[in-house]
């Protein structure tokens, strides 16, 4: 069967879409991986549609795909919304002529006991990074057809079995192109030291992280596996200029931790500046990872805006979520990388978990001082989530036995505590501590200051992010 029509599609549900926490969409990124390279097949229709920029029912979904009657769906879901992608494939297998049905994303690692179920409505399911293997299977799939039922019967067996593929090499992938309505939907936040409108463009310059954190699940991560597959720095830089040609103005890097490998960020720095690139970009990194010297080639670079993860003041709590094998040497470098970003003039966004396993009232308490204390241009405060494949979920998942994973979400209220307080005075504690790190004397007038220019240009920013007063 020849394969004429491929629809890509990511559904979405209202989960993650109605709490109260500002919140930003990123692209999916193995899909428009895919969209990139279908699109080099002259004779292959391919229909993208992502329900996250503009949220369709499952009825609208399937009248849309019958109006266009594809030969292949490929559908990506994430833990919140596999039960959306489920009624619709399930809805679209029992039409006569359905297409064939291929599974990707995090929603397919959430209920272990369903892994029977997800076979039967789909002809294959790829967990893990699906960009290079889809091919293999898309080849089979246009060669062989219906005639071939080994193609079937080979993925289902790597469904059962578990196994995560791989891209082995990042560099061989084409870049994505997006839509001017996309390039509106995918954004930030955060505001950056850049006083024009903004279009942000999203990358990624590594995959696989190497660190043992015991929340971490493939559910919330970007890319699989901890062995470090890194692009070459031109790469990289290629896609920034593709970007640019698109129309976007600051990037983002998603990676799961895009300082892990310090060698490449220093190529890629070094790449950007014998470019004499003007793009300016953000990204999250590890304060266990950097050197004042590499951050200063970063800014050089181009580098606006860093994300860091701080979570925890507590040593205790520290050493329990595996953050740093010496809990106080993690507050110590902490303290001195935002040092060195407030030297250096780069922007940024820190993170804190509240609500991890026994931990106390005072130890959160703790968490806030050294927020105010580290003094960072914005926060992200997030419950503690034990997604499933995380090391926390085996170790909790007695207590969690009620809990229904595709609703689990570090920014919704949780149903559940492991640690002293309870749910509601987590959510408390939440308030409070925004509202402690954001009315300070002085803290207004300093980030208006940095950032007035941004929000006058990006009022929609602004009004994005008037949306945490819901939670204070």
């Amino acid at each position: 069967m020849k394969v004429n029509s491929v629809l890509l599609l990511r559904v979405s549900s209202t989960v993650d879409k109605e709490v109260d926490h500002p919140q930003f969409f990123d692209p999916p990124y193995p899909l428009k991986f895919l969209q990139a390279r279908l699109g080099q097949y002259p004779d292959v229709k391919v229909h993208f549609l992502d329900c996250w920029v503009g949220p369709m029912s499952v009825p609208t979904l399937l009248e849309y795909t019958e109006g266009i009657r594809p030969d292949l769906v490929v559908v990506s879901t994430s833990s919140f919304d596999v039960d959306v992608a489920d009624e619709y494939v399930a809805a679209l297998k029992a039409r006569k002529d359905a297409p064939w049905v291929v599974g990707i994303g995090q929603g397919f690692y959430v209920n272990g006991h369903r892994a029977k179920e997800f076979p039967v409505r789909y002809d294959a399911i790829l967990l893990g990074e699906p960009e290079q293997e889809f091919f293999h299977l898309f080849d089979r799939i246009s060669f062989n057809g219906s005639a071939a039922a080994d193609w079937r019967t080979h993925y289902r067996e790597c469904h059962a079995q578990g196994r995560r593929f791989v891209v082995e090499d990042p560099d061989s992938l084409p870049w994505p192109s997006y839509t001017p309505e996309e390039l509106a939907a995918y954004r930030s936040i955060y505001p950056v030291q850049l006083p024009r409108r903004v279009v942000w463009g999203f990358l990624t310059a590594t995959r696989g992280c190497p660190h043992e954190c015991v929340y971490c699940s493939e559910i919330m991560r970007v890319s699989t596996g901890k062995r470090l597959r890194s692009r070459s720095a031109a790469k990289v830089a290629d896609e920034m200029e593709s970007l640019a040609r698109q129309g976007v103005t600051v990037c983002s890097f998603q990676d799961d931790s895009f300082s892990a490998n310090p060698k490449s960020v220093k190529e890629l720095c070094t790449e950007l500046v014998a470019r004499k690139s003007t793009m300016p970009w953000m990204a999250r990194i590890r304060v266990d990872e950097v050197s004042y010297e590499l951050m200063a080639l970063m800014k050089k670079a181009g580098c606006v805006t860093l994300g860091i993860g701080v979570e925890a003041a507590s040593e205790r709590i520290l050493r329990d979520m595996q953050k740093q094998k010496k809990p106080q040497l993690w507050l110590q470098l902490c303290r001195q990388v935002f040092r060195w970003t407030r030297e250096l003039g780069i922007g940024t966004n820190a993170y804190y978990v509240i609500g991890n396993p026994t931990e106390t009232r005072e130890e959160m308490e703790q968490t806030i001082r050294l927020a105010l204390e580290l003094d960072s241009d914005s926060i992200q405060v997030h419950f503690y989530t034990p997604y499933p494949g995380s090391a926390a979920w085996e170790k909790h998942k007695d207590r969690l036995a009620g809990c229904d994973p595709t609703k689990m979400f570090h920014y919704s209220k949780p149903d559940w505590s492991l640690a002293e307080p309870t749910p509601d005075e987590l959510v408390r504690i939440r308030s409070r501590f925004y509202r402690r790190y954001l009315f300070r004397p002085g803290f207004a007038f300093r980030h208006l200051r940095r950032y007035g220019a941004f929000y006058w240009h990006n009022p929609d920013i602004f009004r994005s992010l008037l949306g945490i007063r819901k939670i204070l």
